[in-house]
């Protein structure tokens, strides 16, 4: 299996050629987008761990797991603390 990462101008493009000649390649797109940003590269991780990833499930001693978190320097405002915001 061949595996190649393309920058394009909005993202990237992954693609992955399979063993066999005669079988299609697949492709996976990651579109960066203002609005989507974190969430949609997460969706792209996501997709690649479905599908080539390591099988594994929450009994195994180790697996991947993709989340978002805030920044190790991340101060939230002191509106967001209150519940009238």
């Amino acid at each position: 299996m061949k595996i190649e990462i393309r920058h394009v101008r909005n993202g990237a493009v992954l693609r992955i050629e399979p063993e066999q000649t005669g079988d299609e390649a697949e492709e996976f797109v990651y579109q960066e987008s203002e609005s989507a940003g974190i969430d949609a590269f997460v969706d792209f991780l996501q997709l690649l761990l479905d599908h080539y990833g390591p099988t594994a499930s929450r009994y195994s001693p180790k697996r991947i797991h993709i989340i978002i978190g805030p920044g190790d320097k991340y101060e939230p405002s002191s509106n967001q603390d209150s519940p009238d915001g």
